[in-house]
């Protein structure tokens, strides 16, 4: 059974609808890309209804509207704008925390805030923003949650603080083989190194689903002029976009191009690539 299930979970306001279907299935880290303002954090939060949205989700197989609150204390999450009020402390979380879930884990909530040295004195206004960063991450990871949402857990990180939080992220699934982890980021090379699967997003559709290793083992970009484009065999195009030199293509079987085109230059696929041809503005020329 999958842990998340949206089937056309809409959303409308004035200058922006969505129309998202996505599953999170048991023992997956599953990513979510997309352009700033695609829709990322609004289906997030549609997910657990701080939007309310139309359709269909469900989490742990029950509408997401009627969830018990022992149901929702399974759920961890983490958004980027949504958190405990500044004149809180460290450790008056902690509290909050343990009343709140319980399965908190004192020791471990206590063990990752001196992992990623986040001072205890003083309100919570007052630390950097990525000190904050990792405090929501922690606030979210430390009560065995069953299903962990993640808005962007490595934005403004350094790369020591983004690599402890992607290494705290394979750590957690290690030992809790039955839960899922739906994350996103703007950092796509993270993703590529740690998700099993990832959808894209762009002006509130998904317009990708993929594994992870199929982006990155089968697909590729492929570089040509407009001439070189027009007698290019179709097949594994994806989509492309115009560029200084001609053409970007993105091909779901990039072998495929560099056997029958080796005048051509092939790179190997990436999660950049797939948002840069797919994910462009309204109006942008793409086949």
């Amino acid at each position: 059974m999958a842990l998340l299930s949206m089937e056309h979970a809409t959303v409308r306001y004035d200058r922006f609808n969505m129309d998202v279907s996505m599953t999170v299935e048991p023992g997956m880290i599953t990513g979510l890309i997309g352009r700033n303002g695609s829709g990322k954090t609004t289906t997030f939060k549609a997910i657990v209804d701080v939007v309310r949205a139309g359709g269909k989700t469900e989490i742990f197989g029950k509408d997401n509207r009627t969830l018990s609150e022992s149901e929702r204390s399974m759920i961890g999450i983490a958004y980027t704008d949504i958190f405990f009020n500044g004149e809180y402390t460290v450790p008056a979380i902690k509290r909050i925390l343990r009343s709140s879930y319980k399965n908190f884990n004192s020791s471990e909530y206590d063990r990752m805030i001196k992992r990623f040295d986040i001072p205890q004195r003083g309100k919570i206004r007052n630390l950097s923003t990525g000190e904050l960063a990792k405090l929501r991450f922690i606030s979210a990871m430390t009560h065995d949650a069953k299903f962990v949402i993640l808005d962007e857990p490595t934005s403004g990180l350094d790369v020591v603080a983004r690599d402890g939080i992607l290494d705290e992220i394979r750590s957690y699934m290690e030992k809790h083989e039955d839960s899922a982890i739906l994350l996103s980021s703007n950092i796509t090379q993270d993703l590529e190194g740690l998700a099993d699967d990832v959808y894209m997003i762009d002006e509130g559709k998904i317009v990708l689903h993929e594994n992870t290793d199929t982006i990155t083992d089968d697909y590729g970009l492929v570089k040509c002029t407009e001439e070189q484009f027009e007698k290019l065999d179709k097949e594994y195009v994806k989509g492309s976009k115009k560029a200084p030199y001609g053409r970007d293509v993105l091909v779901t079987q990039k072998r495929y191009y560099l056997e029958n085109y080796p005048s051509l230059a092939v790179e190997d696929g990436m999660l950049d690539h797939c948002l840069i041809v797919l994910a462009q503005k309204s109006g942008e020329e793409q086949t």
